[in-house]
Parts: C-alpha cells; sequence; structure tokens
C-alpha cells in the first residue's frame, strides 16, 4: 500500500469535490492542515480563494462516514511528525504551523503543498516531505 499515492489522492479528491460544492474552479480551492496542540496533531480546514471558510475532519475530507479502512489512523502519525519536523527546522508556536495544499493547475493530479508560519510562506514542500519516515 502507497500511503503517500493515497494521501496525495485523497487530498486532489477532496479539493476537486469541494469546488464543485463550492463552484468554484480548483485551483481557487486549498486545504490546510494545522498544528492542534504541542504534539503537533493535524487539523484541517477548507479554504476558498485562500479565505477560510470552516473546519474539516478527516473523515469529511475522505467524504465518509467512518474511516473502515483506517487511513486516518496510518496517515495522521505521518502528518504530525512532519509538523514537528517543520516546527524544529523554523522555531515557533505550535498555532503558527500551516501547510497549504492546493492545485497549481486546473488538470493537475498532485497536490501541491507549501509551508506557512503563520501568515508568512517558508518553503515549498512535497508529500514526499511529510513521509520521509516511510522512506528513509
Amino acid at each position: 500500500m502507497d500511503v503517500q499515492k493515497i494521501t496525495e489522492d485523497i487530498m486532489i479528491n477532496a479539493i476537486n469535490r469541494y469546488s464543485k460544492e463550492y463552484n468554484v474552479d480548483s485551483i481557487k480551492t486549498q486545504l490546510m492542515i494545522k498544528a492542534l496542540d504541542e504534539e503537533c496533531n493535524p487539523s484541517y480546514q477548507l479554504l476558498i480563494n485562500n479565505r477560510f471558510e470552516r473546519d474539516l475532519t478527516f473523515n469529511q475530507i475522505l467524504n465518509v462516514k467512518l474511516d473502515f479502512l483506517g487511513r486516518e489512523i496510518i496517515a495522521s502519525p505521518f502528518i504530525a511528525s512532519a509538523l514537528r519536523r517543520l516546527r524544529r527546522e523554523h522555531p515557533c508556536n505550535y498555532k503558527e504551523l500551516n501547510i497549504l495544499i492546493y492545485k497549481k493547475q486546473e488538470e493537475n493530479k498532485n497536490p501541491s503543498l507549501y509551508f506557512f508560519e503563520g501568515t508568512k510562506a517558508v518553503k515549498p514542500i512535497g508529500m514526499d516531505y511529510i513521509f520521509n519516515d516511510i522512506l528513509n
């Protein structure tokens, strides 16, 4: 099971689905991963045109009521680990950790990710950064 590819597909599918729901191009729909606490457990938000729309659960991103496949249980530790690594590399409060997930072009099949410290754009990262623990 390629956890990274599955997660990429989940994020792109969610962006496309929320774009249709909000009747906007998919390049105007973003997901945000934030650190929920000191341990950097992830929380999720929906953004439309880079503006907060609403908080999301992982199941809402998956578009399921129950995650029988345990995808959140598999992906969350890697996401939390990446948030902690970003915090070590760029010392900041956990409340300042933000990873924006977006599509660069309408036809993109892979998500792009960008790390923000608060509202300050810091650097692009990839899904390989999130799943670094699997790859190494």
